[in-house]
């Protein structure tokens, strides 16, 4: 629905939690948000999300 590979998203999110430490940033975690522009290209998938 959001226009991600869900395995892909899971593992990535997780992943940048444990790099970001016990206590993120709110501004830090909101990078994580599945719509949120900076996410890696090879997450996404190819066709657009229906709204």
């Amino acid at each position: 629905m959001n226009g991600l590979k869900p395995y892909l998203y899971l593992t990535y999110v997780l992943e940048r939690l444990r790099q970001l430490g016990p206590f993120p940033k709110p501004e830090e975690l909101d990078s994580l948000l599945p719509w949120a522009e900076d996410l890696p290209e090879e997450i996404k998938t190819k066709t657009k999300p229906k709204k």
